[in-house]
């Protein structure tokens, strides 16, 4: 006769809250900031009836095992010892799956603040530009027609769904690469 063991997975809401992650209700759901990517608004939402998580922001979802081993970067049997699913010593820390994590989330933050200043500054020349009257004004701010294409162009990198050419404009606009 096999002998079959079921394991428990803990509750969503109580793994949430001891990771630090700042739970905030509306309706039905639990809304926060995403832990996996960086992001101003909330668009991490939490079913504790399912005892499921979807992010909106970077279309991430599923169930606490799942959370886990997005979250520190585990395979799934480290992510279930982890939670105390399974027996075994908690797993080490994977350092290099969370440093590249890490990195990207700042790559991620640099480009929304980039394309935020960006987008500021090309608001802020169109209205100077309808405010231009005379020709000194028009030498006075002629850089700035200059610099329109470049911004321009910048900001159709962000629009674009090409990371390579986003990381090469981090690169040079950071690096001079």
């Amino acid at each position: 006769m096999e002998i079959q063991t079921r394991f428990i997975k803990p509750d969503i809401l109580n793994i949430l809250i001891k990771e630090g992650i700042e739970l905030n209700q509306r309706g039905k759901y639990f809304w926060s900031l995403c832990p996996l990517h960086s992001e101003k608004t909330p668009s991490f939402k939490v079913d504790s009836e399912k005892q499921t998580f979807f992010c909106w922001g970077c279309n991430t979802g599923g169930d606490i095992i799942t959370f886990i081993q997005k979250l520190k970067g585990y395979p799934f049997k480290d992510a279930c010892r982890y939670l105390g699913i399974t027996t075994g010593k908690p797993p080490k820390s994977n350092t290099r799956e969370l440093k590249k994590r890490e990195a990207f989330n700042k790559f991620k933050q640099w480009c929304n603040e980039y394309y935020n200043s960006l987008s500021d500054f090309y608001r802020l020349w169109q209205d100077v530009k309808e405010n231009i009257k005379t020709i000194e004004d028009a030498e006075r701010f002629s850089r700035f027609y200059h610099a329109e294409p470049v911004i321009v162009y910048y900001m159709d990198i962000f629009h674009s769904r090409d990371e390579e050419a986003k990381f090469k404009l981090f690169k040079a606009v950071n690096y001079g690469n």
